[in-house]
């Protein structure tokens, strides 16, 4: 069939070429990054990816990615994937937590550990050394959530 149609086309003068595949630019690790790695300038770069190394989830360069945390352990001269980074987290972990209770016009601080890390705006699970409790908290800081008043206790 595909002889047929490459005669014919030739019969009437048209000219057939294959269809070249395109080629994205995005971002290429310049070193060894580390986990909790903050991104700078110079450790990221363009890198024009054929088509058939084309695989989901690698982040185009046109996109910011400075300031972006390292998430995973990425080789010098890999391309960067969603997996691979994101936002900082703010809470970590394991770490201490100022914990705000906010309710009308009173606010109550407790000290917390953090069960899970997540960026600024992420929902973590605290747990509450006095009570023994887990509780939920939106990151809203460096090292502090926030519980609102109408958020309560994982335990309920």
């Amino acid at each position: 069939m595909r002889i047929v149609l490459a005669a014919a086309a030739l019969a009437c003068g048209i000219l057939l070429l294959p269809q070249a595949a395109t080629s994205r630019e995005v971002w290429q690790a310049t070193r060894m990054l580390l986990p909790g790695d903050t991104l700078r300038a110079d450790d990221a770069k363009p890198l024009e990816l054929p088509p058939s190394r084309e695989r989901p989830g690698l982040i185009a360069a046109d996109r910011p990615v400075v300031g972006l945390e390292v998430k995973q352990r990425i080789a010098a001269g890999a391309a960067l994937s969603e997996r691979d980074i994101g936002a900082r987290d703010l809470v970590r972990a394991s770490q201490p937590v100022r914990v705000l209770w906010k309710t009308g016009g009173i606010t109550l601080e407790l000290q917390g550990r953090a069960l899970e890390s997540g960026p600024a705006g992420a929902e973590v699970r605290i747990s509450n050394p006095r009570s023994g409790r887990t509780i939920r908290a939106i990151v809203v800081a460096e090292g502090t959530a926030e519980i609102k008043a109408d958020q309560g206790d994982e335990d309920r």
